[in-house]
């Protein structure tokens, strides 16, 4: 399926992605996935775009932060709903890929509580134990997209493109993540990540093995925890972050 890439900077915007992730009362959608970018992401940083696309939908939606403000996240549209509601409710899935700071910005700067979270980077962890295998560290998206998935040229490219724009290490600067109007390869890099994420979620749920216990229960279990992260002191990016947990 050939995805389209809508930047939702306006309000009128805004109504047709909550619309579009929210579904109908007789087919609601029950599963998004979604990925935040931001300058220094966290509860100490700020929120730049927003990533969601529903399932079985061909829009991947930038929600712009910057622009927007809480209104990104607060603003009801005709039918009474908002981003923070589907955030919040236990009805709809949310894939991410690791959480932590996604939460820990959401909640302290927006007091948005993460509900339904299912962590596809724990689900990683989990597929390779429900195999039998020792797992010390947790792996990055980038590595396993390319284990699982082995994406093609061109997602490869557009990332590459995206880091060296965004990333001091790479030649870049997270500034660019607020400059308006938004460079079209920085709308292109933010928005492919969550492209791929209900496709290595399937891949990884094919993935597993038969040892041990209820392991999808388990990575659910372990995803609100990683949300309730987010209640307590705030740890940074230490080292202790790529420790695998206990599933």
């Amino acid at each position: 399926m050939d995805l389209k890439i809508i930047l939702a900077d306006t309000i009128s915007l805004l109504n047709d992605c909550i619309a579009n992730i929210s579904g109908t009362p007789e087919c609601p959608v029950t599963k998004l996935a979604i990925d935040l970018e931001g300058i220094e992401l966290s509860r100490i940083g700020r929120v730049s775009l927003f990533q969601v696309i529903a399932e079985k939908s061909d829009t991947i939606w930038v929600v712009d932060v910057t622009v927007l403000g809480v209104l990104a996240f607060d603003h009801v549209d005709p039918e009474g709903r908002s981003l923070r509601l589907i955030l919040e409710s236990s009805a709809t899935q949310k894939l991410f890929y690791d959480v932590r700071m996604d939460a820990d910005a959401l909640y302290h700067l927006y007091n948005i509580d993460l509900a339904k979270v299912y962590d596809l980077q724990l689900l990683e962890v989990a597929a390779r134990r429900s195999r039998g295998l020792h797992v010390r560290l947790v792996s990055g998206l980038k590595r396993s997209i390319d284990t699982y998935i082995h994406p093609p040229a061109e997602w490869l490219r557009v990332k590459d493109a995206g880091a060296a724009l965004c990333f001091p290490d790479k030649g870049g600067s997270h500034a660019i993540l607020e400059k308006r109007p938004l460079d079209a390869r920085v709308l292109a890099y933010s928005a492919q990540d969550v492209a791929l994420l209900f496709q290595l979620g399937n891949v990884l749920e094919g993935t597993m093995g038969g040892v041990g216990q209820n392991w999808l229960a388990s990575v659910a279990r372990a995803s609100a925890a990683r949300v309730r992260e987010a209640y307590g002191p705030y740890t940074g990016h230490s080292m202790h972050r790529a420790i695998a947990p206990v599933i």
